[in-house]
């Protein structure tokens, strides 16, 4: 009788633990499906290319990726591809998602469906060290570059009298201001290397060839969003777990480690 009743016992406690095992699938909605997601892998902090991280890339968006994945439960793929080309992406449904330091419009929303705000940080310029450029109303009739694709365009395109040039990614625009143009648009955290700008473009005796200050105004603050295909589901998940973060203070940390 006593081996019946561990018997009994013993299949009980299988059985439980299979509940539990299929209880915790069902809490990942995503559990088995396997995303493509869109970047352009030249946003410094946000995400580059790494040798080290198994993921091929490093930086802000890639952690975000990774928490994703670890609270809705699916595997991912990361599609590299030029910023101009991500909204397009979505458009034909070649990816599932894009993080990629990108900002909410009003004519990108016509298109695409966006996430909650996961990160604000300042937008700076950066000018010539002797420049006597020092805010935004000294932009006026001046030559303006910023990345192509970036919301950075509109901004200049509202300065009076401003010539906009554009190159494609943050690295050629960072090397366009030393090269002659008037100033540089960018998010701060991407151009002036976590704050110490004079340290990362130098003449060749080791002074400052650049230097930069905070762009102050209305919409002059990078709001970042994750984007989908319009009438994705992947939104409403996305959302949640965004909020977790934000509430819990783990984007506020990942945030501080990456951008300050």
């Amino acid at each position: 009788m006593k081996k019946i009743l561990s018997l009994l016992t013993a299949l009980c406690l299988l059985m439980g633990l299979g509940t539990a095992f299929a209880e915790g699938e069902s809490a990942l909605p995503l559990a088995g499906q396997h995303l493509k997601i869109a970047l352009s892998p030249d946003f410094m902090y946000f995400e580059t290319v790494s040798e080290t991280d198994e993921t091929g890339y490093e930086g802000l968006d890639i952690d975000v990726i990774k928490l994703l994945s670890q609270k809705l439960g699916f595997t991912f793929e990361i599609v590299p591809m030029g910023f101009s080309s991500l909204i397009g992406a979505l458009q034909t449904n070649d990816v599932d998602f894009v993080i990629s330091g990108m900002s909410y419009t009003d004519e990108r929303a016509q298109v695409v469906d966006f996430s909650i705000t996961y990160c604000i940080t300042d937008v700076g310029c950066v000018v010539p060290v002797d420049s006597e450029i020092a805010s935004f109303a000294d932009l006026q009739n001046k030559t303006v570059a910023c990345s192509q694709g970036t919301t950075y365009e509109l901004l200049i395109e509202g300065i009076p009298g401003a010539t906009l040039k554009t190159f494609q990614g943050q690295a050629a625009v960072g090397n366009a201001v030393a090269e002659g143009l008037d100033g540089v648009v960018a998010g701060l955290t991407s151009i002036n290397g976590s704050k110490k700008l004079s340290n990362t473009v130098l003449n060749a005796d080791g002074s400052a060839k650049l230097k930069y200050f905070v762009l102050e105004g209305e919409g002059t603050a990078d709001q970042y969003n994750i984007a989908f295909p319009k009438g994705s589901a992947l939104v409403e998940l996305v959302n949640g777990v965004l909020k977790e973060l934000q509430e819990d203070g783990t984007l506020d940390a990942l945030i501080k480690q990456w951008l300050y």
